[in-house]
């Protein structure tokens, strides 16, 4: 689908006039309608105005653009008991992890659990940090 058909179908999904979507976005009706209107493509907005329409739209970018991308989840993670070990043995030896990392120990399952003692939570570091660097 066409970037002026994007532009489009989303204004109209979100309920939205032209003028409604150009005063949201800080941009002319009329140039908001010869985007929706270049079915040939040949209309080059810069990033700067496609992402004041994203915002006006409440929509990302990558969709409005209709770019694969993937939702971050952003709740809180909890963090067990044998974990919270393994991070104080970690910061014991003078190895810091990132909050990623946490996150990413936190939130993964294997065959719908997650190690049970600090030394599995070790290992299952090192194997991650091993193939990290293999790539």
């Amino acid at each position: 689908m066409a970037l002026a058909e994007r532009i489009r179908k989303t204004r109209e999904g979100a309920g939205m006039t032209l003028e409604q979507l150009a005063r949201a976005a800080g941009v002319s009706k009329t140039y908001l309608w010869e985007l929706e209107q270049d079915t040939d493509g040949t209309k080059k907005p810069s990033a700067e105005l496609l992402l004041k329409i994203a915002n006006a739209l409440s929509v990302t970018l990558a969709d409005l653009m209709g770019l694969p991308s993937v939702r971050a989840d952003n709740r809180a993670v909890e963090i067990s008991d044998s974990l919270r070990e393994f991070i104080e043995r970690m910061k014991k030896l003078k190895i810091e992890l990132t909050e990623v990392e946490i996150r990413d120990l936190a939130t993964t399952r294997f065959r719908g659990g997650q190690p049970k003692t600090a030394d599995d939570w070790h290992d299952l570091y090192r194997v991650l940090k091993r193939t990290v660097a293999d790539e």
